[in-house]
């Protein structure tokens, strides 16, 4: 079959779909110019150590799948070209951080694709098709394309796992079991919260049998093609992941630390977040959408029920429920809730609101009401989400750097900050002040009866997030040391020195008092670059973007003579 007769194939308004997808992902995707701000990201960690075997990751907190994947198809290919063409690393460093996230965004366009294709063969063409078209103008998956973090590579993971374990319930090839595990893999050394989908080769595989009796359980359990697909959950896993075996000791320990602290990074050590989980969903979808998923949940309790011809229907329901429950049984069970914990397993509950388009597509008035407000409300929430990534007053600071400072001179940078010297054509001696995360003291507070996890903070060399959190780096932060170093500028971010001001201003009093003096400009310096980012209207969603919220401020030394 030629192109054009597959093109022809194509459903339009899938294709519209990807078409506004695209779009929106792109508007702002050169946020950060030549280096991504989110402190989460994994698409630039560090692959190449000294005393380590080459493509040992740092860390094992995060796994490192993401991180092999930009490797292999953008940063190798770019340190070649620059290489070859004699290009320097700063001047390559824009296309490489471009295209870094346009592999993000070709996930996040085949998530489009799987999306309406599992909502298609459970619930049929017309909801796949409205299902598709919110799904890829929701703004809280925008907003995450624009990152190199791993939410949306797992949850393009996931998708693909599930699309396999949906072959394994309406066909049953070992091709399908084999494939569905390896991606579940893939899709854990991506995010372990991966995993879960996981469940969904159990549940399709059950489901795949008509009738089970009793006597039946054990051999379906035990079946030769489940336990291969289980199998291939370790395959792919280690494939994607072999140091979890090759430095097994470090492996197993940050990732048992990663599993005991995160659901205590906020500070609360007690309690559930089910609630919040289902609120985070909204911060994704939008408040029309997320009424429409709350719908959606009901008419299928109803179609379980009511609807006794639609077996391929109930099964596709049972088959979405089961994944969707036991992620949020396990994450609402956390005492803190982030909105990118929630993100990868949406889609799962989009698909399901399927049902719910289906019943109500012969009341044509409501359906295309509904709809219209749906999509107006989202392409205007993810034309914003591109608009605040380019308004992001860091993006403004850096061109100041390069017109107004001069070569030579030196600058100190909080964490959030640029890295002014990684800008081309800009040349200086930068420091990066030492980051403080506050996490050591405030986990040996949650942890203090927990002797496993207070040796480890003691030992924090090898625990990334908190090794920066020596005593000595908070005496860095004075006047007098100020004065010893006396940098030509100083750049500071308010996602950093906030932490000190509001948060944690009586665990460290010295930086409190080393930022409220700067910014009051008791010190020897002035402001020269003050910026905000600009207020969002209240009714847009998502309210919060990951680290993009901050102000930006430039002190210049009072005796420099500058432009």
């Amino acid at each position: 079959m030629n192109s054009a007769k597959m093109l022809k194939k194509l459903d339009k308004v899938l294709l519209f779909a990807l078409f506004l997808g695209l779009v929106f992902c792109i508007y702002g995707i050169n946020w950060g110019w030549v280096e991504e701000w989110n402190p989460d990201q994994m698409g630039f960690k560090e692959l190449f150590q000294a005393g380590k075997l080459p493509f040992n990751p740092e860390s094992f907190q995060k796994p490192p799948f993401h991180t092999y994947f930009v490797y292999f198809l953008s940063v190798l290919p770019f340190e070649l070209i620059g290489n070859t063409l004699h290009i320097s690393a700063d001047d390559i460093n824009p296309a490489k951080l471009l295209w870094s996230r346009m592999l993000t965004v070709f996930l996040f366009l085949g998530s489009i694709i799987l999306v309406y294709q599992i909502c298609k063969r459970f619930f049929g063409v017309f909801p796949a098709r409205l299902v598709t078209i919110i799904f890829a103008t929701s703004a809280g998956f925008i907003s995450f394309s624009h990152f190199l973090t791993t939410e949306i590579p797992v949850m393009f993971w996931m998708l693909l796992s599930f699309y396999f374990a949906q072959n394994i319930l309406l066909s049953g090839k070992l091709s399908d079991y084999v494939i569905a595990g390896f991606c579940t893999g893939i899709a854990t050394a991506t995010k372990y919260n991966g995993l879960a989908i996981g469940m969904g080769i159990v549940v399709a595989h059950v489901l795949s049998f008509t009738s089970i009796s009793l006597r039946q359980w054990k051999k379906l359990l035990f079946d030769k093609k489940l336990i291969i697909s289980l199998s291939m959950v370790v395959i792919g896993f280690l494939v994607c992941n072999p140091f979890a075996l090759l430095d097994y000791s470090t492996f197993w320990e940050h990732f048992w630390y990663n599993y005991i602290v995160t659901p205590v990074y906020g500070g609360i050590a007690e309690g559930n977040s089910f609630g919040e989980f289902v609120v985070a969903i909204q911060e994704i979808i939008g408040l029309p959408s997320w009424l429409v998923f709350l719908l959606g949940l009901l008419f299928c309790f109803y179609s379980l029920a009511v609807d006794k011809e639609k077996p391929l229907e109930h099964k596709g329901i049972l088959l979405l429920f089961s994944v969707f429950l036991l992620y949020y049984f396990k994450f609402g069970s956390f005492p803190r809730m982030e909105t990118r914990f929630v993100m990868p397993i949406v889609p799962f509950g989009l698909i399901i609101s399927g049902v719910f388009w289906n019943k109500i597509k012969v009341n044509r008035r409501l359906m295309i009401g509904l709809l219209l407000v749906i999509l107006s409300y989202n392409l205007i929430c993810s034309f914003y989400v591109g608009k605040r990534f380019t308004e992001d007053p860091r993006m403004v600071a850096q061109e100041w750097v390069k017109t107004n400072i001069e070569k030579g001179i030196s600058i100190e940078s909080s964490a959030y900050s640029p890295q002014f010297s990684k800008i081309p054509g800009v040349i200086l001696t930068e420091q990066i002040m030492p980051d403080i995360s506050g996490r050591k003291k405030k986990f040996s507070r949650l942890f203090k009866d927990n002797p496993w996890i207070m040796a480890r903070l003691q030992w924090s060399t090898h625990i990334r997030w908190e090794k920066e959190d020596r005593e000595e780096d908070t005496q860095w932060y004075t006047l007098e040391r100020l004065k010893d170093r006396k940098p030509d500028y100083i750049a500071v971010n308010s996602r950093y020195y906030k932490r000190f001001i509001v948060r944690l201003k009586n665990d460290y009093p010295s930086l409190y008092k080393f930022f409220s003096d700067l910014l009051e400009e008791n010190y020897p310096y002035h402001i020269v670059f003050d910026q905000e980012s600009p207020k969002v209207p209240g009714w847009i969603y998502p309210k919060t973007i990951d680290f993009l919220q901050n102000r930006m401020v430039i002190f210049a030394k009072n005796d420099l003579t500058y432009n």
